[in-house]
């Protein structure tokens, strides 16, 4: 098989999994290590407390007047978190004054004063406080909050909309079954032995 043809087959596999790629897609929400939503991983020392960000990408309204609108105001939200084994959700910080009537895993959460969508079509809805082991690859996961507003699926309310104001969102990743954050550099090793693969072809 021709390097290029393999390269063309494969790259496609590649960038299904990459939680950064899903990120482009609307209404999108993910874990990350910075509210900038650029870094979904991070290597760390053992037993150590983070704080990483919840982050809403690209919303839009679809239902809004029977068009579509970018969100520029979100007012509250849903979402489970799923932290992976051995790690502690330790609490949950928002930016705005809020009120959760779940809990640090569970959160069903209005804001007393929306939070805006900046410049760069993303949306700090909470900042989660974690204690972690250390580097694992089972990572972090999101989950329908209990019970969801949206039947199978995440949802935040569109503060500009007062119609059809809950909007549902979805993992970057795409699915509930995938992780969203991990802490070590699994990411960077795969890029890597995919660079020694490449390497064989040229």
């Amino acid at each position: 098989m021709r390097p290029a043809l393999l390269c063309g087959l494969l790259l496609p596999v590649l960038l299904r999994t990459s939680p950064a790629v899903a990120a482009a897609d609307p209404n999108s929400v993910g874990l990350y290590y910075d509210t900038s939503a650029t870094m979904e991983q991070v290597s760390i020392d053992p037993n150590t407390m983070h704080v990483l960000y919840l982050v809403l990408l690209n919303p839009v309204n679809d239902d809004y007047e029977g068009g579509t609108r970018d969100v520029g105001l979100v007012s509250g939200f849903e979402c489970g978190l799923q932290p992976p084994s051995g790690d502690f959700l330790l609490g949950v910080d928002f930016p705005q004054p809020a009120i959760n009537v779940g809990s640090s895993s569970n959160l069903i959460v209005g804001y007393a004063a929306a939070v805006p969508v900046d410049g760069n079509r993303a949306a700090t809805l909470a900042s989660v406080r974690v204690l972690s082991f250390g580097n694992n690859r089972e990572g972090y996961r999101l989950a329908l909050a209990d019970p969801p507003s949206l039947p199978g699926t995440l949802a935040y309310v569109d503060a500009e909309d007062p119609g059809a104001n809950l909007v549902a969102m979805m993992p970057v990743s795409g699915t509930f079954d995938r992780a969203v954050f991990c802490f070590g550099d699994w990411k960077l090793r795969e890029q890597a032995q995919w660079g020694e693969v490449k390497s064989l072809f040229r």
